[in-house]
Formats: C-alpha cells, structure tokens, sequence
C-alpha cells in the first residue's frame, strides 16, 4: 500500500510545490496559484510540508464529508451563527476549488483516499 507521506513528498517535488504555513492556515502555491487551507490551529514550528498537508488533507476531508455549513459547524462543535466560522467554511471551500486547480481533482482525491484508509488503519489496530 502506498504511504500518505511519501505520496505527498513525491507530488511537492514533482510538481514543484511550495507548502508553509501563515498562522493558522497551509498555504500551497505553484507560480500564479495559491490554495490557502484554514486549519483551525497553528502548527508546530518544525511542521514538514508533508504534515503541513495532511492537516490540509484532514480539514478538506472532513469539509467534503459535510452535507452543508450547519453539518460541518456540529462536527467540531461551532456556532453556526458565529460569522467567524462561515467564513472559514467558505474559505475551506476556495482552497480545495485551487488546490484542485494545483493538482488536479483525480489526484486529490486520491490524496483524501489515502488518509480515510491511513485514518481507518490506525483506528483498527489494537492500542
């Protein structure tokens, strides 16, 4: 089976991806294109890239898994009627339409698949 990690540190180097952080965003830029992911929280300051995008990856996942704004607010607790989190919601939703942009929407699905399994995998293993 393929790793997440080293499928993310092929598609950095091959398609030549620049991935840091601002605060508490991931940002991926590529020449004219820059998908800025809102993640929440603020990483580590020795964060990768590699685990700059699988927090990406996380949040995108969980954005797609969502039926709609009022959903992805119960996910994590939020108050719908902040307009704090409507925005980053809608912000989440302009990330993954550039990063879709950066890599294509194939290969980014493929990407969220590979962590739903990696996240699958290590839930069954034994603790």
């Amino acid at each position: 089976m393929t790793n997440l990690f080293d499928e993310l540190t092929r598609l950095i180097t091959k398609q030549g991806l620049n991935v840091y952080a601002e605060g508490e965003a991931t940002i991926i830029h590529r020449a004219a294109t820059k998908a800025v992911i809102p993640t929440g929280s603020t990483p580590p300051d020795e964060a990768t890239p590699e685990q700059l995008l699988v927090r990406a990856l996380i949040v995108m996942t969980t954005y797609e898994d969502s039926e709609d704004f009022l959903d992805w607010c119960d996910e994590f607790g939020y108050s719908a009627s902040d307009p704090g989190h409507l925005a980053d919601f809608k912000s989440i939703g302009e990330g993954i339409a550039n990063f879709q942009a950066l890599i294509g929407a194939e290969r980014l699905s493929e990407l969220g698949m590979l962590l739903r399994i990696g996240q699958a995998i290590s839930l069954a293993r034994p603790r």
